[in-house]
């Protein structure tokens, strides 16, 4: 009878002596709390939300275009990715970077293959172009860039204005669409 209280009460010593140890352990190597973004400060329809994000989209192995952005909100019902302080890099069918896009706000529609982009849009090429405007489209099937808005163009000594435009990141070509005006930098012909 000795012995199974002495193995009972050494059981109960142990079982303490542990239970104490690793209250101890967790009172002393507490976890700081991660700080996570205010719920409020998401939009409703937010299934899912990323920050300092980046993709890359290929085709047949080559880089097509890169997308960096600080914030990701995505919506599945809608198939919208909204962004804010966009980053977005052009490739050539070779890979080459050709251009770089700026913008505050961003939407991706993942689907349709197309990234709006929006506020203080800046896209600068590496042909030395920079154009400016407030809203601009990527569409991934043809691979140009699109506006219908107003958009400036600095070539250099040239300086364009115009409403609407295509640029084709393959072919490098710059189509104005209407009321086109250019400045000369010294004029012509001088």
């Amino acid at each position: 009878m000795m012995q199974r209280v002495t193995i009972r009460n050494f059981l109960l010593i142990a079982i303490l002596t542990v239970a104490f140890g690793l209250g101890l352990r967790m009172c002393t190597h507490r976890r700081e709390p991660v700080s996570e973004p205010p719920a409020a400060s998401l939009p409703a329809d937010t299934d899912l939300s990323l920050q300092d994000i980046q993709y890359t989209e290929t085709s047949g192995g080559v880089r097509r275009w890169s997308l960096s952005a600080k914030t990701a909100a995505y919506d599945a019902e809608q198939g919208e990715s909204s962004v804010r302080d966009m980053r977005l890099v052009f490739f050539d069918k070779e890979g080459r970077e050709q251009a770089v896009l700026t913008a505050e706000q961003g939407s991706w529609f993942s689907e349709k293959g197309v990234i709006e982009a929006r506020n203080r849009v800046v896209v600068k090429t590496t042909q030395g172009y920079t154009l400016r405007t407030e809203l601009l489209d990527y569409h991934s099937e043809t691979h140009e860039i699109t506006t219908d808005r107003t958009v400036h163009v600095d070539a250099g000594g040239m300086k364009l204005s115009a409403r609407g435009m295509r640029y084709g990141i393959d072919d490098r070509a710059l189509n104005l669409t209407s009321q086109v005006k250019a400045v000369f930098a010294g004029g012509i012909g001088n």
